[in-house]
C-alpha cells in the first residue's frame, strides 16, 4: 500500500513537469521608447522677406544741382528753383535746409551772401517746414532762393553783383558751384528741399 502511494506522487510529479514544459512562454515585453527632449532653439527668427530697408542720408558726392527756372515780379523780386538730383543707384534721403551761398568774382563769400533759412517764400501758402524726402535714383527734390535785385524806382546804394552761387545738400559737406549772376540789394532767403518734381 505505500508503494502505492509513492507511485502515485511520482506519477503526479511527472505530469506537472510535462505540462510545465508544455505551457508556451511569454514573449518579453518590447523596451519602452527613450523619450527624446529636443533642446530649444536658441537661434534668432529669420528676418521676414519683402521688408522694405530704410534709405540712408544722402551723400554729397551722388548729387548734383541744376538751375530749374527763374521768376521775376515787380518791386526787384526774384526766385531761382534749384534741383537735387540723386545720381547714385540707390535711393537717399534729404531734409532740412542747403546751404547757399553767393560769392565775388574771386570765389569768396559776399557781404551777407548767405542766405537765411525761411519757412515761407514769396508764393507760399503756408510755412514749409522741412521734411524727409526720399529720393530715388535719378529723381530730383527741389528748393527756391529768394532775393530782390532793387527793381525800379530804387534809390539806395549800388547793389552787389554776384558771379557764382555755392550750394551744399543739407546733411552734406560737399559744396556744388553754379554760375549765377545775381544782383542781390536786400537778404537773400531759402526755403527746405521738397519732394516731387521740380516745377518747370
Amino acid at each position: 500500500m505505500r508503494r502505492l502511494v509513492l507511485l502515485c506522487g511520482l506519477i503526479v510529479a511527472g505530469v506537472s513537469v510535462a505540462m510545465g514544459q508544455l505551457r508556451p512562454s511569454r514573449p518579453p515585453k518590447p523596451p519602452s521608447p527613450a523619450t527624446t527632449q529636443t533642446a530649444p532653439s536658441t537661434s534668432m527668427p529669420a528676418t521676414p522677406p519683402g521688408l522694405p530697408i530704410a534709405a540712408a542720408q544722402c551723400r554729397g558726392v551722388d548729387l548734383s544741382v541744376r538751375h530749374v527756372t527763374d521768376d521775376a515780379a515787380m518791386g526787384g523780386e526774384r526766385l531761382i528753383v534749384y534741383s537735387l538730383r540723386n545720381n547714385s543707384s540707390m535711393p537717399c534721403t534729404l531734409k532740412g535746409y542747403p546751404r547757399y551761398e553767393l560769392l565775388d568774382k574771386a570765389g569768396r563769400l559776399r557781404l551777407r551772401g548767405r542766405a537765411l533759412n525761411s519757412a515761407k517764400l514769396p508764393g507760399d501758402d503756408t510755412k514749409m517746414l522741412p521734411q524727409l524726402v526720399t529720393l530715388e535714383s535719378g529723381k530730383e527734390a527741389w528748393f527756391r532762393v529768394h532775393y530782390n535785385s532793387g527793381g525800379a524806382g530804387y534809390t539806395g546804394k549800388r547793389c552787389p553783383v554776384s558771379q557764382q552761387a555755392r550750394i551744399t545738400a543739407p546733411g552734406t559737406t560737399r559744396s556744388m558751384i553754379v554760375k549765377e549772376e545775381i544782383t542781390s540789394c536786400r537778404t537773400v532767403e531759402v526755403s527746405a528741399v521738397r519732394g516731387g518734381s521740380p516745377p518747370e
